[in-house]
């Protein structure tokens, strides 16, 4: 073998050297992304395990959403409704104290005006008193003698007379 001939073999050797350093290199390399890829994978894996569960949960939210809306607007209708309740009851509190002022200012100008026999009400349906009002209140007189919720004043007393003791007692 000729000198030639080895070194030839030499640098061929060394050059084979360097490619299977190389070589090696890139199996590391590439072994070592094929980790991190199967490692991806399974993480995608478990996350993929977990979409049934996450869609489950994502179609029980859209289904208390519906129903909180529901809520909603059956709370907005019930809101609306008492107020419009009470406004009506409100307009009716009103009217009531109007009659009641227009009653007491009625009064103050004929006492009689309170003691109203008619018990009409439209409202309730009642018919009117078709009898006169016999028991207004009483006029008042001038005069101090006179004793106007009690009769005509003293007088005879009739029959009573004679049950009185006579004299002084």
């Amino acid at each position: 073998m000729d000198l030639r001939g080895v070194e030839a073999m030499r640098n061929e050797l060394h050059h084979v050297r360097s490619d299977i350093k190389e070589l090696t290199d890139a199996k590391q390399e590439l072994t070592g992304r094929m980790q991190a890829m199967g490692q991806d994978l399974s993480r995608y894996n478990v996350d993929l395990q977990q979409v049934p569960a996450v869609k489950a949960e994502i179609e029980n939210m859209k289904q208390e959403l519906q129903r909180a809306r529901a809520a909603i607007e059956y709370e907005k209708k019930g809101y609306a409704e008492n107020y419009e309740h009470g406004v009506v009851m409100e307009k009716k509190t009103e009217i009531a104290n109007a009659e009641k002022r227009a009653r007491a200012a009625a009064a103050v100008g004929n006492p009689a005006a309170a003691y109203n026999a008619n018990y009409g009400n439209p409202e309730t349906g009642y018919a009117a008193n078709p009898y006169q009002s016999v028991y207004s209140m009483n006029p008042v007189q001038a005069n101090a003698e006179s004793f106007p919720q009690y009769g005509a004043g003293p007088g005879s007393w009739g029959a009573y007379d004679l049950q009185r003791a006579q004299g002084p007692r």
